[in-house]
């Protein structure tokens, strides 16, 4: 696209060719005929100006690993010109999904005055990761005036960078539904006599026939037997309401399921110090459920992508499922349903924790969470709410 300099330029030869014409001075014909030929030159120039180039992006410093919610990295981006031709004056703009929505950190933007032939240019940024989830950054838009300014090239360049951020972990100080009974003398789930394998490990006199694992058998030809967990060892159930309420669409991550996430993250935090084994409970329509025992890092990429936008309430995938002898029940909405499933748990004689996030206290406001905290209470089931607030993991201690 011609800007408005090759226009100016060409009808400064336009002009000096009308006064020659005029004048019969041959300096005056030089001087259009330059203008002309250096706005003519251009436009081939800048039609490659963007070719053969490609773009590469890191995100986070060298060893880090985990991503969460409230930390701070680096980005990294680096442009490439593949060819020996360089090329200059590139602007583009940076989206960064992993910044806060209102925050500068959302878009830098960058301008690269020389990007020479089989080189490279690299820029490092550093943002606040804003909310939890698996983002994708959008393509660069590239414009580029090379070599004169005198036209305009543009191009998409696609730069495939997906990113999992892991909700925002608190440390508890306490927490009374694994506090209030001793815990096991073991640390960590160890192998016993269960119905939910732990692993394979190699066949011991005296093993069960039916306990072989006959695909290691096939795979290594020695004897397997599968290793199964303690049913003495107790464990926590994190059941998470994922059902599709009608919360408010925004970007923040200050809503009442984001907490919910965030609770239960902390609440496993917790569980696993102190050596509880961890299971989850969930419908399995928003997001495939991990099956046993899960160990940390699958529940932190399980808790960093789920949505709610199951077809399922808690009441619903809580009934009649089999749980572990701590439940910890965490609904981001006062669903009064949810009253009979917990009270059946605990006529079962399993503690439960019912964590109930207050809507209403939230910038974006929602039904409170009093009416249910008091009929749970009433039903002898302990309650933690959690309202908006700067402390929020203190409210659960």
């Amino acid at each position: 696209m011609p800007t408005s300099r090759a226009y100016a330029l060409a009808t400064a030869s336009a002009i000096f060719y009308l006064l020659g014409n005029q004048t019969q001075v041959g300096w005056l014909y030089m001087v259009s005929a330059l203008l002309l030929g250096v706005v003519l030159a251009a436009y081939p120039l800048n039609r490659g100006a963007l070719r053969k180039i490609t773009g590469e992006r890191r995100v986070g410093t060298a060893g880090e690993v985990d991503l969460y919610e409230g930390d701070e990295t680096s980005i990294e981006l680096t442009l490439r010109k593949n060819s020996g031709i360089g090329t200059g004056h590139i602007r583009l703009a940076e989206n960064c999904p992993l910044a806060a929505p209102d925050s500068p950190q959302r878009t830098t933007r960058l301008f690269i005055p020389s990007l020479p032939g089989k080189g490279a240019v690299q820029f490092t940024y550093a943002v606040t990761l804003y909310k939890r989830g698996l983002h994708t950054f959008p393509s660069l838009n590239l414009a580029s005036g090379a070599p004169f300014g005198l036209f305009t090239q543009t191009r998409t360049l696609d730069v495939p960078t997906r990113t999992l951020i892991y909700p925002e972990v608190r440390p508890l100080e306490r927490l009374d539904l694994l506090d209030k009974r001793l815990a096991a003398e073991v640390a960590r789930p160890r192998a016993g006599v269960g119905y939910e394998a732990l692993g394979v490990r190699p066949y011991r006199t005296g093993d069960s026939p039916r306990h072989i694992h006959w695909r290691s058998v096939a795979r290594t030809g020695q004897l397997i037997s599968k290793e199964f967990a303690d049913e003495a060892q107790p464990g926590l159930t994190l059941a998470l309401d994922l059902f599709a309420y009608p919360y408010t669409k925004t970007e923040s991550k200050h809503t009442s399921f984001e907490w919910a996430v965030k609770s239960a993250a902390s609440i496993a935090d917790y569980a696993r110090q102190k050596g509880y084994g961890l299971h989850l409970l969930a419908d399995d329509e928003a997001l495939a459920v991990p099956m046993g025992p899960v160990t940390w890092e699958p529940l932190l990429q399980y808790l960093a992508r789920v949505q709610p936008t199951g077809k399922r309430t808690l009441p619903q995938v809580i009934g009649g499922q089999v749980t572990q002898m701590f439940v910890a029940a965490i609904l981001a909405w006062p669903d009064a349903q949810a009253v009979a499933p917990l009270l059946e748990l605990r006529n079962r004689r399993i503690e439960v924790l019912a964590v109930l996030i207050d809507s209403s206290s939230f910038p974006d406001g929602g039904p409170s969470a009093d009416n249910l905290a008091g009929e749970l209470t009433a039903a002898g089931i302990d309650v933690r709410i959690l309202r908006f607030s700067d402390d929020w993991a203190s409210q659960l201690s």
